[in-house]
């Protein structure tokens, strides 16, 4: 065996993408040959095969999560433990995930958020000009730009070459009379209709703490975050308060929220749910319960946590 020659059929064939057929000629061998090869690489120790960047040892986790929560894939990302870089781990292979699954014609929603950020940023360009992407919540006051709703639609749809809607309202009002006026504008009713076309949602979660960016960047007030822990609710998914067993009803904040709403979120055929951190596991476990995610990708640690008291 020529190790140098199938390091270099290697280098071919998994990183400048040559067919095996282009090798073959290249080098005077059969196609067979050149298969025989490639097949031959992983045994040798010349390549190490990764699946989207996560560990077959994490398939029973998976299963374990998709079975209890009734989700259609999971995929757990190898964390390491290092819990500072597991949301590039994570939004590394939510961007290889949603750029295999989103086909041309596809109307895409996106939420907010530092995790979805690094996702958009991370999203190879790849010409689907026939899809649209709609900001599934309204605009916030936040400094970092990019972790902003209508960035991230704009940067989602940047990288399919594709158009995108805009949802030109705050994401909380003061009071319900003014969503209701709101509501009466043509370019909002539009952006509504949009939403409820959508077959793919890309979302992050949020935790109802005072840590919580919702608190901290003046969505919600100290009374809000009050009133929303002692009616149960935990965590939010587009900005709608969860409670630990997945329900939302009588929520206090419904009729001061802009933005697509749960049971809009559950009639989406693929809603993908992106998420890591500790402090956000009470909130993921909500969420998965209340039945509006299809997908969930999560880090290892992250996902262990979810399953701990389930």
């Amino acid at each position: 065996m020529n190790r140098n020659l199938y390091i270099k059929i290697a280098y071919w064939y998994y990183t400048l993408g040559m067919t095996q057929d282009e090798i073959a000629k290249r080098l005077s061998f059969t196609r067979q040959k050149v298969n025989q090869i490639i097949n031959s690489l992983p045994d040798l120790d010349i390549v190490t095969i990764n699946i989207h960047g996560y560990e077959r040892e994490h398939i029973a986790l998976e299963t374990q999560i998709e079975e209890h929560f009734h989700l259609n894939e999971v995929l757990v990302t190898n964390d390491y433990g290092e819990k500072d870089t597991a949301i590039y781990k994570v939004a590394d292979v939510a961007a290889q995930y949603l750029d295999e699954v989103i086909q041309q014609g596809d109307i895409i929603g996106v939420s907010w958020g530092r995790t979805l950020a690094e996702v958009v940023n991370r999203l190879p360009f790849h010409k689907r000009s026939g899809c649209r992407v709609v900001q599934l919540i309204g605009a916030q006051n936040i400094d970092q730009l990019a972790e902003k709703s209508d960035e991230i639609a704009r940067g989602f749809a940047n990288k399919l070459d594709c158009s995108s809607q805009m949802l030109y309202a705050p994401v909380v009002v003061e009071n319900a009379e003014t969503k209701q006026w709101l509501m009466k504008e043509k370019v909002i009713k539009s952006s509504y209709e949009l939403m409820k076309k959508c077959n793919i949602a890309v979302l992050g979660v949020g935790e109802l703490t005072e840590q919580s960016t919702m608190y901290t960047r003046g969505h919600l007030t100290k009374e809000d975050l009050k009133v929303l822990r002692k009616n149960g609710f935990v965590g939010d998914i587009a900005m709608n308060p969860v409670r630990k067993d997945g329900s939302y009803d009588n929520c206090p904040l419904t009729d001061r929220l802009l933005g697509a709403d749960i049971e809009c979120l559950k009639n989406i055929r693929n809603t993908v749910l992106v998420a890591s951190g500790q402090l956000k596991v009470e909130a993921i476990r909500a969420v998965l319960y209340s039945g509006c995610i299809n997908t969930l990708i999560v880090d290892e640690t992250t996902a262990r946590e979810v399953m701990k008291i389930v």
